[in-house]
């Protein structure tokens, strides 16, 4: 079996993406939610830039969850309405513009985060306690 590459999104883990996943999975998801070739902000570099400051590169540090950058971009599109005048959007766009998406989206993925660790903390709290009623119903 041969290794997805980086621009094969759909059999690679998120988190091995980097800014050429997002990119090829900005142009599929754009053309499957508005029907039309997808088109950067201002230009390429830009919008690279722009993921690549938020999940990083070699050269750059990560400051955001690929993951989470994954979920504003679905819900950035899907809030989205296209008219005649603007067919389509970008992640340029979306980022500029969006910036309450960004903040609801954030918050709901730390909350889950922080849930998922709470939870994570309690069941590793009660590995090795006995409860005296399992005790009991087990007997």
């Amino acid at each position: 079996m041969t290794k997805p590459t980086t621009k094969d999104w759909r059999n690679l883990p998120i988190e091995r993406w980097n800014v050429t996943t997002f990119t090829e999975y900005l142009r599929d998801k754009h053309k499957e939610m508005f029907g039309i070739e997808y088109v950067p902000y201002r230009s390429w570099r830009v919008e690279q830039g722009l993921l690549g400051n938020l999940i990083g590169t070699r050269a750059k540090p990560q400051t955001e969850d690929k993951a989470l950058v994954k979920r504003f971009i679905d819900e950035a599109f899907s809030e989205y309405r296209p008219n005649p005048k603007y067919p389509g959007v970008s992640f340029g766009w979306c980022w500029t513009y969006k910036k309450p998406t960004w903040q609801r989206v954030k918050a709901e993925y730390l909350a889950e985060q922080k849930a998922g660790e709470q939870a994570e903390e309690e069941t590793q709290g009660n590995v090795g306690k006995l409860d005296m009623d399992d005790v009991l119903d087990w007997l």
